[in-house]
């Protein structure tokens, strides 16, 4: 163990600063065998962030995180370069067994019964994720009634194993609930999932019958969901149509350079339409944030200052007076950040080394299905568009593993120049660029301009040729 890192721990307390409404301690703790690391990673997924802290890792491979929570939250805990995903409540203690050789766990809760619900839980969380390609493929169909299937299926899972109803059932059940719900609106209206007795069982679906979600549930605002699952913050963000440009609503006409998207109704309507202040404030946050990624600046800042003197939730209204300043920078007509990165065979590139060329910077990462997927969808079709224009597609990988990129490169055929950015979203250029999340697309003008702060793959590979050349002249 090195125990200069003990200068940077402080076992978790750190963690008291996560919630300024904090009533309740909820302690994780345990053992690490065969520790290969001085600390662990405890995180909180947040409404604003995913809180992390280092927690020490003593040389008896002991470990203590006291978290202030006010409502159920996930917490992961990130050891061996692997993530275990644990709901909690507030007052919960959580006692782990960690091996990070053998990467497995064993979990002991205040009582059996939370024991029994946290390890539903997760092992529910399992069975969906092992159904995610089914789950995916029954929803792009349009196959609501496969969809109802697996989600009764994973329902009847749970609640065989938990055998008595408690007070957080029902947030649980209502997570698994909008966990099927978020990947159904990727491709379709929304969709009422059913709780059905046959499937579920007589005796089960009458003992829970009042924690099953009703058939409009997810009309309803539930704040205490919100603050405690992503899973219902993504279905808010889809349902209430945050995403200005869906993949499923592309074509020709709507990706034009001269036709942007009007994001005032979609505005009025989330002022007008949710109730719950902070929820409100969160989702017309994002929406803003959508403005400036997407849109015209000064159409989001004029948004942004509309809506400040209404938010209710200090938290909210400072991120967003700390965009109007972020997107500032990175406004059409400014000048690019500059960078210097490694590309495949260890040369040095920078972004003035293409100076007199339109630019086409693409944020991506290997682990990131969007990505991936606009290169399988869209590659062959750009490199045929462009491949005689005054353009450089240069593809940023954000990767740690240079190994692992460059295998990604190959297998994918990716063309243009490749260049990896060694690490996390939190490196100095992802800060530059707002590159979080991924993938995050730039066109850089022959001046080192900004010429659109977000140019989606999709619009390039359905541009026509006389638009083409018109703006690589």
């Amino acid at each position: 163990m090195f125990k200069t890192k003990r200068l940077l721990l402080l076992g978790g307390l750190l963690l008291f600063k996560f919630f300024g409404f904090a009533q309740t301690i909820t302690v994780i703790k345990g053992i690490v065998l065969h520790p290969a690391n001085d600390f662990i990673v405890v995180s909180v997924d947040g409404y604003l962030d995913c809180r992390k802290d280092s927690v020490l890792v003593s040389d008896s491979g002991f470990f203590k995180a006291e978290l202030p929570l006010k409502t159920g939250n996930n917490v992961n805990i990130t050891y061996s370069n692997q993530d275990m995903r644990f709901p909690v409540v507030p007052g919960d203690t959580i006692d782990l067994t960690l091996d990070e050789s053998l990467l497995t766990y064993t979990l002991t809760a205040s009582n059996p019964q939370r024991k029994r619900e946290i390890t539903a839980q997760i092992d529910n969380a399992a069975l969906f994720d092992g159904r995610l390609e089914e789950i995916s493929a029954a929803a792009e169909k349009k196959s609501d009634s496969l969809l109802n299937v697996i989600y009764n299926q994973q329902l009847k899972d749970f609640l065989q194993r938990i055998t008595q109803p408690s007070p957080s059932i029902k947030e649980i059940i209502l997570e698994i609930y909008y966990r099927h719900l978020t990947y159904w609106l990727w491709y379709n209206p929304i969709c009422t999932l059913k709780a059905n007795e046959k499937i579920i069982g007589k005796d089960l679906y009458n003992k829970f019958a009042s924690f099953i979600p009703s058939d409009k549930e997810y009309l309803a605002m539930n704040e205490s969901l919100f603050y405690a699952s992503d899973y219902y913050r993504t279905f808010l963000l889809n349902y209430k149509n945050i995403d200005p440009l869906p993949l499923k609503t592309l074509n020709a006409d709507s990706i034009r350079l001269n036709n942007p998207v009007n994001y005032q109704p979609r505005y009025q309507t989330l002022i007008a339409d949710v109730q719950v202040p902070v929820i409100k404030d969160w989702l017309s946050m994002n929406h803003i944030r959508d403005m400036y990624r997407n849109g015209a600046f000064a159409d989001a800042l004029r948004i942004s200052d509309d809506y400040k003197p209404l938010c209710q939730n200090a938290a909210i209204k400072e991120r967003i007076k700390d965009m109007d300043v972020e997107y500032g920078r990175l406004k059409n007509g400014n000048q690019a950040p500059d960078f210097t990165l490694e590309d495949m065979t260890g040369n040095k590139v920078s972004l003035a080394d293409f100076k007199g060329k339109w630019v086409y910077l693409n944020f991506w990462s290997t682990t990131s299905e969007a990505c991936i997927g606009d290169f399988t969808k869209y590659g062959s079709v750009i490199k045929e568009k462009y491949k005689d224009k005054n353009i450089v597609f240069l593809n940023i990988c954000i990767e740690e593993d240079a190994d692992k990129w460059q295998k990604k490169v190959s297998d994918l055929q990716i063309d243009g120049v490749n260049v990896i950015a060694k690490g996390g979203t939190n490196l100095k250029i992802c800060k530059d660029y707002l590159a979080d999340p991924l993938p995050r697309t730039f066109l850089i003008d022959k001046a080192g301009n900004i010429n659109n702060n977000q140019l989606h793959p999709s619009a390039l590979a359905h541009y026509d040729t006389s638009v083409i050349n018109e703006w690589l002249q």
